[in-house]
């Protein structure tokens, strides 16, 4: 069995833990830098290694019969150019949101850049606008492949949106950084709720701006209607999915130039027949065509997000609808199982290109 090595930023469950150690027909390294971004001590294995304590890439290798690299964002394979260069190894790189911008990115990153477009052999971009943009920087469009992000559909299993139900629980998660725009959502919730006083907004992430979303819940007076979980289990993760009637994910390129590519958890609230209210942001239209699988808005903009929430709770008939096209978009798109097929299938073309 042909192994890759990966490296990511740090390991923990939200870090793709399924493109690096479930690939059909191919074994796993896991590296990291350094052992402090060795986040969930759960997912150590013998299988973990650390950058920082290879000293002969070349020994590394042949130890354990290493095929391919893979690093999994642009700013770890600049990391590993010198591994690659040592071990003559292919050098794949998959590209997730900002390392395809400049924002908060060290001095030299764009040609950084350049040299990895022109020495990588591939790279896996999560939506066609993350491809725009680095083939936009000059990255090679033979070198560029799409690989969305998949979604267990087994862990997240489909059930009827609430019709018939009178709760108005609107959720939303994802980490606390600007980009996100948990604090357009926040304003926007603070519009619609003189009409749906009963209305609730939950959000779920933890980041920087916890305390900033804090105080602009009590800015805005929003009360007991309003909920922030910054540390929770994951099985009340899926128990706060349930007991919601509405999910929203405001995205929005932040003031430094951060992107998203497409949120997994717009992709998890869809397979669980969750309707969705989110933006046009970066790769979300790829996900959600408007008033087909949800409604989608300008970012940025708490007038069109509060009318779209609106819309959404004055006409829950729609949500069967929009629910039953958006389960089925992740099926034929997004299905985790699917895509880590196609993954192998991007590994075995670029080796057997090499032979």
């Amino acid at each position: 069995m042909r192994t890759v090595m990966h490296l990511n930023l740090r390991v923990d469950p939200t870090q793709y833990i399924p493109q690096i150690r479930e690939v059909p027909g191919y074994d796993y390294l896991h590296l990291v830098r350094q052992p402090k971004y060795m986040v969930d001590m759960s997912l150590l294995n013998e299988k973990v290694h650390y950058l920082n304590e290879i000293f002969t890439p070349e020994e590394f290798v042949k130890k354990n019969n290493i095929n391919v690299l893979h690093a999994h964002h642009a700013q770890l394979g600049m990391l590993l150019l010198p591994f690659k260069n040592k071990t003559n190894l292919p050098l794949v790189t998959s590209i997730r949101g900002r390392d395809a911008t400049l924002a908060n990115q060290p001095v030299g990153y764009m040609e950084g850049v350049k040299k990895l477009f022109e020495e990588g052999e591939l790279f896996l971009p999560v939506c066609n606008y993350l491809a725009d943009r680095i083939m936009d920087w000059g990255c090679p469009p033979e070198k560029v492949k799409v690989l969305y992000g998949g979604v267990n559909l087994e862990q997240f299993k489909f059930r009827p949106p609430n019709i018939a139900g009178d709760s108005q629980n609107i959720l939303s998660m994802g980490r606390l950084v600007e980009k996100k725009g948990h604090h357009v959502l926040m304003r926007a919730f603070k519009k619609i709720q003189g009409n749906f006083p009963s209305a609730t907004l939950t959000i779920i992430g933890g980041g920087l701006m916890e305390e900033e979303l804090r105080n602009l819940a009590a800015e805005l007076q929003l009360g007991d209607s309003f909920q922030l979980f910054s540390k929770i289990p994951k099985s009340l993760v899926h128990e706060k999915m349930n007991q919601a009637d509405l999910f929203v994910a405001a995205s929005m390129e932040a003031s430094n130039g951060d992107v998203e590519g497409i949120p997994n958890t717009v992709k998890e609230a869809m397979a669980t027949g969750l309707p969705v209210v989110t933006t046009t942001h970066a790769g979300i239209p790829e996900l959600v065509t408007n008033n087909v699988e949800g409604l989608l808005v300008k970012e940025n903009n708490v007038d069109e997000l509060a009318e779209a929430i609106e819309y959404m709770l004055l006409n829950r008939a729609v949500w069967k609808r929009y629910t039953f096209y958006a389960r089925k978009k992740v099926e034929q798109y997004f299905d985790q199982q699917q895509q880590l097929q196609t993954q192998a299938g991007i590994y075995d073309e670029l080796l057997g290109g090499l032979e």
